[in-house]
């Protein structure tokens, strides 16, 4: 059984409620041509958002050598090189 307390799922559980607010925030509040949307606001929040979680992981992994640190913190790595590649892509 999957413990639901371990440090990758409350991760993804975070990217996946964050992301799915900044959608219906964006459909909310939609962007206009000069004007950011509630949506593109949330994006740029989660930029300093991801690396203050990334470093807290990366402080907590050397204080506790737990390895669920670092899981987490190539978790969000991840997400942002997926989200990078397809915004390259799209191009």
């Amino acid at each position: 059984m999957v413990n639901i307390a371990r440090k990758e799922i409350k991760t993804l559980i975070f990217f996946t409620i964050y992301s799915i607010i900044g959608f219906l925030a964006e459909k909310a509040v939609p962007s206009g041509v000069c004007t950011p949307g509630a949506g593109f606001l949330l994006f740029l929040l989660s930029i300093p958002t991801s690396i203050v979680l990334a470093l807290v992981l990366l402080v907590k992994y050397y204080k506790s050598e737990n390895i669920q640190y670092v899981n987490s913190f190539y978790i969000i790595l991840g997400i942002w090189t997926i989200l990078f590649l397809l915004m390259y892509l799209n191009n």
